[in-house]
């Protein structure tokens, strides 16, 4: 009885199975299922526009510890301090609170270092001045020293300065490098300046004015090797311990420097004058005899010309060039090529036709043994307003050093007027003008008497 149940459930159950199999399947087409064509390219799968995210690392609780890296420069220690025996003193290195300041046009540059300030070429004519916030007389705080190291040796220093009777800033003193590329102390006299007035010295100092390396005959800008590098500056009373002077500090020699050698000056015999004169066109009037063949024609019928200095108007002329003042003291350079003996070729003549006869005028030069440009020899005009010839001996110059004519003329500085009695403010009437025909250079002074100009004017 219960076997026989068991098949009827059992029976009943398979039963039930065949039903829903039966319904599942009622809606199908009864068509086979496509099976892919493996012949055709696989579809691309879609490319992934979502990063997967990153899981964040965990923290790091224990820093590394830091590498050890050589110092690339070791810190400033402050130098071993000298006694400057004066209270009176500027301190211009990283270890002091005095600065240079730059002239007005910004011709020199600047940069600080620990040995000083380093003053560098930007313009023609570069200076740096000290001011002075408390001013200190002059004939007592005389002598100066500055504690410098200049890169090269060919050119001079100069140091000029004001005082409160003669704020000018014109008295001067040049100084030379000695030892270029290592520290040296220049000591200066003030006393014993150029271009001073009868009471400069009577006031107190105000300024004093520095110029690295003299560029006044050059026509270009110094090279960026012209630097030097002021440490400090300082003023005494008593002349041997300006001497004694050696800085503020003791700094430690530069073991790669290498010292730039002196230069010394051609001691060769100087080569005879070798200018010829210009060829000049058919319709030039007739030439004189003139008795030198070293000369500078300056008419139309010329090659030679001058340079303006300061403060001129040169307009060419059939007969010369004509200078008129556009500024206060107005010269104009002429310069000397090939160069010449210097006490040899002395004498000097100028054919000129100045307009006005109430100023001197003034002849400057330089030579390779004195490039100051300080020896000058003035002249008056007998004639305004005609023709005349002035004849010059360089020897009798003024603000001459023994060595000046020593060396071979450079350049000569020709000022039509002098005007250094004036305000710098005021510039000379157009009134003050001069003709300047020609420039002949003698070794001969009975020849250079006799010179009467280049030509025969028909006029």
């Amino acid at each position: 009885m219960k076997k026989t149940n068991l098949r009827i459930i059992a029976i009943l159950a398979a039963f039930v199975l065949i039903l829903l199999s039966a319904c599942g399947t009622q809606n199908s087409t009864g068509e086979p299922t496509n099976v892919p064509d493996v012949t055709k390219a696989p579809t691309q799968a879609p490319a992934v526009t979502d990063k997967p995210a990153v899981t964040e690392a965990p923290v790091v609780t224990d820093q590394p510890a830091a590498t050890e890296i050589p110092a690339t420069k070791a810190p400033a220690v402050t130098p071993e301090a000298l006694t400057p025996d004066t209270d009176k003193y500027f301190d211009f290195t990283e270890y002091g609170e005095n600065f240079l300041v730059p002239d007005n046009n910004e011709a020199a540059g600047l940069e600080n270092y620990e040995q000083g300030v380093m003053v560098f070429p930007q313009a023609h004519d570069p200076y740096v001045w000290i001011l002075l916030e408390e001013p200190l007389p002059a004939a007592e705080y005389r002598y100066v020293a500055a504690r410098v190291m200049a890169n090269k040796n060919d050119k001079n220093g100069q140091l000029r300065f004001a005082t409160s009777t003669d704020d000018r800033g014109w008295a001067m003193l040049n100084f030379t490098y000695k030892t270029p590329g290592s520290w040296e102390t220049i000591v200066l006299d003030l006393a014993s300046s150029a271009l001073m007035n009868e009471n400069t010295m009577d006031g107190d100092i105000t300024r004093v004015r520095i110029d690295p390396y003299d560029d006044e005959f050059d026509s270009d800008v110094l090279s960026e090797d012209y630097t030097l590098i002021v440490e400090s500056f300082a003023l005494f009373t008593d002349p041997e311990k300006a001497q004694a002077y050696a800085g503020l500090y003791v700094w430690p020699e530069d073991p790669d420097k290498t010292p730039l050698p002196t230069e010394k000056p051609d001691d060769g015999p100087t080569a005879a004058p070798t200018h010829k004169p210009t060829e000049r066109p058919q319709d030039a009037p007739e030439f004189n005899d003139i008795g030198t063949e070293y000369y500078y024609d300056f008419t139309q019928y010329g090659a030679d010309e001058m340079t303006v200095g300061n403060g001129l108007l040169i307009e060419q002329e059939k007969e010369g060039v004509l200078l008129t003042p556009d500024a206060w003291d107005p010269y104009a350079w002429i310069t000397l090529d090939p160069k010449v003996s210097a006490s040899e070729f002395r004498y000097v003549a100028i054919k000129v036709k100045a307009n006005a006869g109430d100023r001197v005028g003034q002849l400057r030069y330089v030579t390779t043994s004195d490039s100051r440009g300080w020896a000058m020899v003035p002249w008056t005009y007998a004639h305004p307003g005609d023709w005349e010839i002035i004849v010059l001996d360089l020897s009798a110059a003024d603000y001459m050093i023994p060595e000046t004519l020593n060396g071979d003329l450079v350049r000569l500085r020709f000022d039509p007027y002098d005007d250094e009695a004036d305000p710098q403010s005021e510039t000379l009437g157009e009134e003050y003008t001069v003709t300047v025909e020609s420039i002949a250079i003698f070794n001969d002074k009975a020849k250079a008497d006799a010179y009467a100009g280049l030509y025969k004017w028909s006029n």
